[in-house]
């Protein structure tokens, strides 16, 4: 036959049923929001390193901000000039910065493609005007598609490629998911704990070891009829008697018991307000 604990926590368990599965799926949810967070964050990083810094994929008319690298010596836009390979493709040079990483001198500036650009693959190499021919300078690949959907198909990004949206967009889509799956995991652990109180009946939260007793920390206080010297059951996850603990310390919420060492205690276990 069971003992009164025993059937406590079992009666305790089935009036938490429903809780508990809510908390224990809304957890897997989170797991998964911030799994996928992770892996959209991480798939945008890998397409911006799978893809050199000098490409540019453009549509024809389009206007993109470029910027490269420049010698120490350069300090104003006035001394660079461009060369391409193809009428339709013109620079337009802003201002001279650091680097944002990496310090360094360069340039910043506005490629603009035309209309009637044909697709293809083309060249823009950015030098200083004093430069001798021989030298070469910055290139800028650009790489001109007919339409969006082909640009989009050519994405280093798994996401863009098959969705058309920013990996980092989708990273952010999961931030509420996380945080509003998170937050009612936390609401639903602060009813079970009040429900199991209620019931005399809460999870051991702190176990520590102390000359030569157990010490153990459970949500159970002087509003729970819970007091200085009383004697508390102990018991495993299955609700199998183990011993008894002695309260030492008790405000409104918690108390703190002791109990010999030669007892198997651990965090999890369960403290009852009644004795088998």
């Amino acid at each position: 036959m069971a003992s009164p604990s025993h059937q406590l926590l079992l009666t305790a368990t089935m009036d938490l049923d429903q809780a508990s599965s809510w908390r224990k799926y809304l957890g897997k949810a989170s797991a998964l929001f911030c799994l996928l967070a992770f892996l959209s964050i991480l798939d945008g990083l890998i397409a911006k390193f799978r893809e050199p810094v000098n490409v540019f994929q453009v549509l024809a008319g389009e206007e993109v901000e470029v910027n490269g690298p420049l010698p120490e010596n350069i300090k104003d836009t006035g001394a660079l000039t461009y060369v391409s390979d193809v009428r339709g493709l013109a620079l337009a040079f802003e201002t001279i910065h650091s680097g944002y990483f990496l310090g360094g001198n360069m340039w910043r500036g506005r490629l603009q493609t035309s209309r009637g650009l044909p697709p293809g693959k083309y060249t823009v190499s950015v030098r200083p005007k004093d430069y001798p021919p021989e030298k070469p300078g910055y290139d800028l690949r650009v790489v001109v598609y007919p339409d969006p959907w082909s640009r989009q198909a050519s994405s280093r990004s798994l996401i863009k490629r098959y969705t058309g949206s920013s990996p980092y967009l989708a990273a952010a889509i999961f931030l509420p998911l996380i945080g509003a799956t998170m937050g009612l995991v936390y609401l639903l652990s602060r009813r079970i704990e009040s429900l199991q109180a209620a019931r005399g009946l809460v999870e051991i939260y702190h176990v520590a070891r102390q000359e030569g007793r157990y010490l153990v920390a459970f949500g159970l206080g002087t509003r729970h009829g819970v007091g200085l010297g009383d004697t508390v059951a102990v018991l495993d996850p299955e609700g199998h008697y183990v011993g008894t603990a002695q309260v030492e310390k008790s405000s409104p919420g918690d108390s703190v018991a002791s109990a010999i060492l030669d007892l198997d205690i651990r965090p999890g276990y369960f403290v009852s307000r009644g004795l088998p």
